[in-house]
């Protein structure tokens, strides 16, 4: 009688684990496509002129690597014009692929690295070497980024 209670036991066990098991198919939310030309009229201002000292993303080393003038060059320049000359396109174009694989961490944009590393911790910011860039969410390179990255337009 044991043996056979336990057998039942066992049987409906494996009946309701069966029952239980389901194929989950949790789809990534999609990622807007990222549009390369607001990002060399609007984003990459912003980054050049807060993001690329030589100490920050302005190193060649760095996650988040930002070409600028007077800063961070593909290729050493021979004299200081050729360092302060206007980015390449290929400059731009590596400016916009470091961006964009930044903005790609998250599908929403109010979690994005690329949003949230810079902003004041008061506002959900992360931690950021360089101290808090944005001092809340309305500040102008903010909401600049948060439209580049949501696919919102006009930028």
């Amino acid at each position: 009688m044991y043996r056979s209670r336990e057998l039942a036991v066992r049987t409906i066990a494996c009946a309701i684990a069966a029952l239980g098991c389901t194929t989950v198919t949790n789809e990534p939310a999609p990622i807007p496509a990222l549009d390369e030309t607001v990002f060399k009229t609007k984003v990459e201002r912003v980054l050049v002129t807060q993001c690329s000292y030589l100490a920050c993303h302005g190193n060649a080393g760095a996650a988040l690597r930002v070409y600028a003038p007077g800063q961070l060059r593909e290729t050493v320049p021979l004299t200081l014009d050729d360092l302060r000359a206007p980015l390449t396109a290929d400059e731009e174009h590596a400016n916009f692929l470091s961006a964009a694989a930044f903005a790609a961490t998250a599908p929403l944009p109010n979690d994005n690295w690329l949003l949230r590393k810079p902003l004041a911790s008061a506002w959900g910011g992360f931690e950021h070497k360089g101290g808090a860039i944005f001092k809340d969410p309305n500040d102008a390179g903010y909401t600049t980024l948060y439209c580049w990255i949501s696919g919102n337009k006009p930028c």
